[in-house]
This record gives structure tokens, C-alpha cells and sequence, in this order.
């Protein structure tokens, strides 16, 4: 497939994709539009809006459309609940219906979260489902795993992706993080990642190969947990995927151009934009 978005390396401004934005949330209602002015300036050229519950389908898809973004379709397991069977269902027609649309690119965000105990069960149910989809439908996953990553190896290794997919908001040691590489994941690096204390993650970005790596902002569940100014936290998001080149650089001792086109081309390749 040739690609639809390209990369000017002599650009005055490094161009950036953001793997995972929730431009979709109603949190942005007021604001998405000077949102992606102020982005688009700093080189944002592409973003994928990761999916989150039946709820939120219809919305995403029409936000998707008017930003000409990507879009992902999926069920996240903090939305994950009794029912799950019928939205998988209805995840599974919406999938057939928009199989020909170029921004339908993956399924997600779906996954696994020990935190949320009291769905454990039905999030496993409705994670394999949506795997099984996505072996059907040949498309990539963007997984949430939070204190369940055993599990969420365990379920990769029974439901052999053609596309993988990607560890999304990946905060694990190398170790772990040569696990989901040998299932051929890529790994989504945000803002932890601007965290001096995240000694783990840090760690690891100094040892994995930068093919493996793709950024992010997690707009907007990010700024949701992160308030108080919401209108602050968007400001500083704007710069964030340069930061996290700028940090993958540092810590791997590679220039910010050589960065940049390599995580560039990594986003490209995982969601065959």
C-alpha cells in the first residue's frame, strides 16, 4: 500500500504522529478545533483515535472524519461490562459495514486492567473477542495492559496477529518489554516517559531498538486524570510528542532528526497509514 501521509525532512518543523489521541471525548467540544490548529503547527501531520466503548463509536467516527484522522474501533476494559457480548456484536457488524474505509485502522483500545477486579472475567471474554476480530479483519490492536500483562501475553500468544499491533502507554522493564516485541508489538511511549522518577521505563528505552517504538499524547484521558487547568494541560500537550523524540534521543544517544523519521515510519508501518 503506498501511503497517504509523507515526510518532508526538510520541513521547518519535524513532522509527528500522534498514535493515540481521544480527540473524540466531549472534553474537547470547546476547543478541538484551536486543539489541532495549535498541533498541526508544531508538525503534527496524522493522529489515530483509538476507540473505547459502543457508546462512543458514532461520535469518534464523525470526529475522525471531519480532522481526517484515523480511527480505531474497541472496547477498553475500563468500559467493559455486562454488556460486552452485544457490544462485541455490534463492534463485529460496524467492522463489516466500514471494512473499505481507509481510516478504520485498528481495533482498540482494548485489553486488560487488574485494577478493575469486579470485570476481570468479562474483560478477558470481551478482550479475546475482539482479538478473534482482529485476526478475522486482519487488523492491528492497541492494548491497554495495566497489572495484567502476564494474561495479556498469555491471550497474544493464543490469538496470533498477522499486524500485531501496539502495548499501548508501555511503562514496563526491557524484559518485559522483548516479551511483547516477540510477539511483534510495538511499544506507545507517552508522557511517563517525561517523568525523571520512571527509572524503569527510562531503562528500557535505552536498550529496545527504536523500530520498535512509536509516541503519543493519550489525549484526553491523560489531561482527565491530570487536571486541575484542563486548558493548561492541553497548552503543554502540543509540545509533547516533540518531547518525547527529544527524550528518545537523549536517552539513546541518536540525533532528534534520526529519531523523529524512525518513529515516523514505525507509526506509518503499524497501522499502514
Amino acid at each position: 500500500m503506498v501511503s497517504r501521509i509523507t515526510f518532508n525532512a526538510k520541513a521547518p518543523v519535524m513532522p509527528v504522529i500522534d498514535s493515540h489521541i481521544h480527540l473524540d471525548f466531549d472534553l474537547f467540544d470547546a476547543k478541538r478545533d484551536i486543539l489541532m490548529l495549535h498541533m498541526q503547527r508544531l508538525g503534527l501531520v496524522h493522529a489515530v483515535i483509538p476507540g473505547v466503548s459502543a457508546a462512543h463509536w458514532a461520535k469518534q467516527r464523525a470526529v475522525a472524519k471531519q480532522y481526517d484522522c484515523s480511527y480505531a474501533l474497541g472496547i477498553h476494559p475500563w468500559y467493559c461490562d455486562e454488556q460486552w457480548p452485544s457490544d462485541i456484536v455490534q463492534l463485529e457488524q460496524l467492522l463489516i459495514k466500514n471494512k473499505q474505509d481507509k481510516r478504520l485502522v485498528a481495533i482498540g483500545e482494548c485489553g486488560l486492567d487488574g485494577g478493575y477486579r469486579d470485570t476481570w472475567d468479562m474483560q478477558i471474554h470481551c478482550f479475546e473477542a475482539q482479538l478473534s476480530l482482529a485476526q478475522r479483519f486482519d487488523l492491528p490492536v492497541i492494548i491497554h495492559s495495566v497489572k495484567a500483562h502476564n494474561e495479556v501475553l498469555h491471550l497474544l500468544k493464543r490469538y496470533p496477529l498477522n499486524k500485531a499491533g501496539v502495548i499501548h502507554g508501555f511503562y514496563g522493564s526491557t524484559q518485559l518489554a522483548q516479551q511483547y516485541l516477540d510477539c511483534g508489538m510495538k511499544l506507545g511511549i507517552g508522557h511517563l516517559l517525561l517523568n525523571k522518577t520512571a527509572k524503569k521505563l527510562r531503562e528500557s528505552i535505552v536498550n529496545l531498538p527504536l523500530a520498535s517504538l512509536v509516541v503519543e499524547t493519550d489525549l484526553a484521558l491523560a489531561l482527565q486524570q491530570e487536571k486541575p487547568d484542563v486548558d493548561d494541560n492541553i497548552s503543554e500537550s502540543n509540545l509533547m510528542l516533540h518531547l518525547l523524540i527529544a527524550e528518545i534521543a537523549m536517552l539513546q544517544k541518536k540525533s532528534r532528526v534520526l529519531v523523529s523519521e524512525q518513529v515516523f515510519r514505525n507509526t506509518l508501518q503499524l497501522f499502514d497509514l
